[in-house]
């Protein structure tokens, strides 16, 4: 093998190990944007097609829905949150009353805390703007939403799940499927480089003399 040989071998070896380095930085950086986009569409509008689909969103009969979207003004006035809020303070919980029965039923909104205590209670009333709303300083920790609906055999109830300052929940799983990426490109990347050094080293040990007399 000549001197040439040699260099254009090392010339591969580093080639190959900045277009490994190179791959792995590009897919972090896909799977990254791709969950922050899912992230973002998740939080937007419930993450799938359909009104079954939205966390946000309970059935209250056959063709009738309560939606609940949360604000935060004084943290971030133009985010909304659905099951997790990013801290403790002043909190605005709108329900929208979907479907053409709702709006004429009387409804009721509580709001419990892990304990199943009662924080706050509206009683009940008729929402013909088929929007109902209320405000609550809400410490960290864990609460129930109780939606009641009055109807003539009885009453419907509705819960929604509300975690106050948990805004980091929402990262473990988004961060865990990164990592799993990561290890699993890392070992994507070491493999070919292996294999890479594997090929130089046979390529080499073909032709010892060769080499012995380049150098000379």
């Amino acid at each position: 093998m000549s001197i040439g040989g040699t260099v254009r071998g090392d010339w591969f070896f580093v080639a190959g190990i900045h277009a490994a380095v190179r791959t792995m930085l590009v897919l972090l950086i896909i799977w990254i944007s791709a969950l922050g986009f899912a992230a973002g569409i998740a939080e937007a509008h419930g993450g799938g097609p359909g009104l079954t689909y939205d966390p946000c969103m309970r059935q209250a009969g056959v063709d009738d829905f309560i939606h609940m979207a949360v604000y935060q003004p004084e943290f971030n006035p133009f985010a909304e949150y659905c099951g997790a809020l990013p801290q403790a303070g002043r909190t605005l919980l709108v329900f929208d009353l979907i479907g053409a029965e709702l709006p004429d039923a009387q409804v009721s909104l509580d709001v419990l805390d892990q304990g199943g205590r009662r924080q706050l209670s509206v009683p009940p009333r008729r929402y013909s703007s088929g929007v109902a709303s209320l405000q609550a300083d809400l410490a960290r920790g864990k609460y129930n939403v109780l939606v009641s609906i009055e109807e003539p055999d009885g009453r419907r109830r509705l819960t929604f799940a509300l975690a106050v300052g948990a805004w980091w929940e929402r990262l473990i799983a988004p961060l865990l499927i990164v990592l799993l990426i990561g290890v699993v490109t890392a070992g994507y990347c070491v493999f070919q480089i292996r294999g890479i050094a594997s090929e130089r080293g046979s390529s080499l040990m073909k032709h010892p003399i060769e080499l012995r007399r380049s150098r000379v």
